[in-house]
């Protein structure tokens, strides 16, 4: 019998960290994040977005786990360079090509 693997991607939008419109920084969170979570971070089409991935996990619990563990790593980066993330399959207001 075979066994059953899952994993997850999630995309977060780049956000400014006061106005909460979209912003261009996705390179200064990629640089960042290469170092330690290597393929779980991946850039997108759109520069206002970032993709994290997580391993390949045996179980929904360690799915969960790893989930949980990139939010908070995604999170901690955009920090770092004065920005938020947001999940959400379109921004409420800001144009994807400003």
């Amino acid at each position: 019998m075979s066994k059953f693997t899952l994993g997850i991607e999630e995309e977060f939008q780049i956000l400014d960290s006061e106005a909460y419109t979209l912003r261009s920084h996705m390179s200064k969170i990629l640089e960042g994040g290469k170092v330690f979570l290597k393929e779980r971070i991946k850039e997108e089409m759109h520069q206002a977005v970032i993709e994290m991935g997580t391993n390949i996990c045996e179980n929904i619990n360690q799915a969960r786990d790893e989930v949980s563990y990139l939010r908070q790593q995604v999170i901690e980066l955009a920090a770092k360079e004065g920005l938020k993330v947001g999940a959400a399959g379109t921004h409420p207001f800001s144009n994807w090509s400003d």
